[in-house]
This record gives structure tokens, sequence and C-alpha cells, in this order.
């Protein structure tokens, strides 16, 4: 279920707007619920996580920009969408991580591309589902909910959102079914997901509160992809 707001102080752009998004959703069959504010105030109070946000710039009490800001201390995963009608404002897009913008006066086409744009990193965000082989049977589980994976003895020990499983394996084999692209390894025994690291010291990081360590072969390689990877989140 997808979670969509319009935020604009004009009903009648609201109103449009929604209609369009409304008429997206259903020819993609995808199942949203769509929430409608008429102030920048008013959204930033309801504190919803949202996937998808329409925010026009310019409004009265609070502006386009200044909720944008709040809403990122909540919500940094959010697809943000300017609407308005200075195409020169949504430049400063860049500083809340705004994936796209649109003039108006709207229209389907612009809201339809926008509406793709946004469908397409939200997939892509999800992570690769695969099944886990424990011994209580099989768990399906995303490769965005594993905090790290640990050799334990001859098992590894898979740390998850949903809890740890423990499964016959090799870390080897886990990292080439895993997106190298988000996934470190620290030392020979720890596998991390880098969405999860919160810091990293010079022999050990925090991923979820829990101190893993790190080897000094693998010190500099992670303190630079650590360093490449949140120039590309932000």
């Amino acid at each position: 279920m997808l979670l969509i707001a319009i935020v604009d102080d004009d009903a009648k752009e609201v109103k449009t707007l929604a209609g369009y998004v409304e008429r997206y959703f259903e020819e993609k069959g995808e199942a949203h619920i769509i929430h409608m504010y008429y102030d920048g105030v008013e959204f930033v109070r309801s504190r919803e996580l949202y996937n998808i946000v329409f925010l026009d710039i310019r409004m009265g009490e609070m502006d386009g920009l200044d909720a944008a800001h709040f809403l990122r201390i909540v919500n940094k995963e959010a697809q943000l969408i300017f609407v308005t009608y200075m195409a020169q404002m949504a430049i400063r897009g860049y500083e809340v991580d705004a994936m796209d913008f649109v003039v108006k006066p709207i229209d389907q086409f612009s809201i339809y591309r926008v509406l793709d744009k946004a469908l397409k990193r939200i997939n892509d965000c999800k992570g690769a589902t695969f099944a886990l082989k424990t011994p209580d049977g099989i768990v399906s589980i995303s490769s965005n909910d594993i905090y790290f994976v640990e050799v334990y003895d001859h098992d590894l020990i898979y740390h998850t959102e949903q809890g740890d499983y423990k499964v016959r394996g090799r870390l080897g084999d886990v990292r080439k079914k895993l997106d190298d692209q988000h996934f470190i390894l620290c030392n020979r025994s720890y596998l991390v997901n880098m969405r999860h690291i919160k810091s990293v010291h010079s022999d050990y990081m925090v991923v979820n509160d829990v101190q893993v360590q790190i080897s000094k072969s693998h010190r500099k390689e992670i303190e630079q992809r650590f360093i490449s990877y949140l120039g590309e989140s932000v």
C-alpha cells in the first residue's frame, strides 16, 4: 500500500492533482491512499511516513521548502516532488533531496512522468527478496531488512529487522547473492548492510546498536566505500 500526500493551499489545484494521481494508480492496479493537506503546518504535524509527497513551494503560513526540511527530519525515503509556478525556485530542491518538480498549470502527462520515476525508485529501494532455509522452515526476507550476516561456527546467522535466522552456508556465497553496492565485508566473519551503519570508527563500526569489529586489511576500503555511500544517499 502506497501512501501519497498532496500539499497545496489552493483547493482547486489539490483536487486536480489528486484526480491525476488517482487515475494513474488505478491504471497501474497499485493499492494506494491519498491524503490532502491545504497548508504546510497541517502536513508537518501529521508525521505520516509517506512514500510520495507532492508539495507546493509557495504557501501561506509555512512554505513548501520549510515543510520539506521538516519532512526530511522524520522521513528521508519519501519521493518528494515540488509543484510550483516558479521553476527557478525548484532548483533549491537539492537542499531537501527533491526527486523532481512539476511546473503549474499541471497536466496529466507531467504528473504521470514524475509518478513513473517515483514508482521506479520505490521499487528499486525494496531490495531483492530471497528465501532462507532455517531449522524451523523457509523464511522470506528482503535484503534491505538485513543488518549483517555473521559466520558462527560452521553456520551463518542473518541478523534482520524481523529477528535472527541461523542457516547453513558460506559467507562467500552470500556475497554473490547480495547487492555489492550496499553490503561490505568488514572482516572474515561479518558482511554488513551499509544502510544500517550508524557510525564507523578506527577498529569497529556500529550497526543497529551492535559493535562489529573492522580488520586492518578492510579499514581503508570501508572508510572509502561508506563515505561514497553516504554521498549517494544524501
